[in-house]
């Protein structure tokens, strides 16, 4: 196994909200990184930080032995777990990054198919925002080869400010979801806080600077608060699409572990009921807008 550490030529796919900033920061730190994304703004960003697009998939298998994988949804996550395996004549892709918030069986049956491959699959999800993936505030949880994750622990630094080897794999995603849970329920007692100040007739600005200077506070409550005062959902730092799925592969670990959860459950309603009134295009933060709309 050739050292990965020592690589400074990277694939990436999906450039969104964070994988066009870990693609920045990589390309801060010396990697050539070439990418894939259909989304011609992202892919325009990418550019202009130094980035290089390729065609297709096909394309990047041939340039790069690493790649990462950045993706919005389950299916787009599996249709291009297939395209490796359709364009593998041309590989020299040995090991494969995954950063996705996904269900543990997706991510099993991926690396399945692609040790067929002679492609090691690592699962290294990430603890933060897109706000603190463009401030390089991050925290990596790597799990898989403890061999390959050293190797790529250079990768890992240039973007985020610390990685967590946690054992085999699949222990990655199994700490992403505890985070996820965290998140979701501290986003929305932060909602819960603000409208309860504001009713109480308190000042909102006063609310976020007391409430954050004590024990109460939150990295939610610290990002996402002064979002839901100034109502700036957009651009998101975590869209309520990518959200409201990470909530699905929540409550189905929820039920795999036979755990009931009624904070998250809770908080999970009130996420699933905006689906109804707030654009999934909207940062999660707008879930402050559905608390408003129950409360009238």
């Amino acid at each position: 196994m050739w050292g990965y550490g020592f690589l400074k030529v990277i694939g990436l796919i999906g450039l969104g909200a964070m994988g066009g900033s870990y693609a920045k920061h990589l390309l801060s730190s010396g990697y050539e990184v070439f990418g894939v994304d259909p989304d011609k703004s992202n892919s325009s960003l990418f550019v202009s930080s130094g980035g290089i697009i390729v065609s297709d998939i096909n394309d990047l298998m041939s340039k790069c032995k690493a790649i990462i994988l950045s993706l919005p949804t389950v299916p787009i996550f599996k249709d291009v777990v297939n395209q490796f395996e359709k364009n593998n004549s041309v590989s020299m892709t040995e090991v494969v990054i995954d950063m996705n918030t996904i269900s543990l069986e997706d991510k099993l049956d991926a690396k399945n198919k692609l040790s067929k491959l002679n492609i090691e699959l690592i699962d290294a999800p990430v603890s933060g925002t897109g706000a603190q993936a463009k401030s390089k505030d991050l925290v990596v949880m790597s799990s898989g080869s403890e061999k390959i994750v050293s190797d790529c622990e250079e990768i890992f630094n240039s973007f985020a400010r610390k990685n967590i080897y946690v054992g085999e794999f699949g222990n990655g995603i199994k700490f992403k979801i505890l985070a996820n849970l965290l998140v979701t329920v501290h986003n929305t007692v932060t909602a819960e806080a603000l409208l309860l100040g504001q009713r109480a007739g308190l000042d909102e600005k006063m609310i976020y600077s007391v409430l954050n200077a004590g024990a109460a506070t939150s990295v939610m409550l610290d990002k996402r608060m002064p979002l839901m005062i100034n109502k700036e959902y957009e651009p998101a730092t975590a869209s309520m699409r990518i959200f409201l799925k990470d909530i699905d592969v929540i409550t189905k670990f929820l039920k795999s572990n036979n755990l009931n959860s009624p904070t998250f459950e809770a908080a999970a309603n009130l996420y699933n009921e905006s689906k109804e009134n707030i654009p999934t295009t909207y940062d999660t933060a707008a879930i402050f807008e559905q608390l408003k709309i129950n409360n009238e």
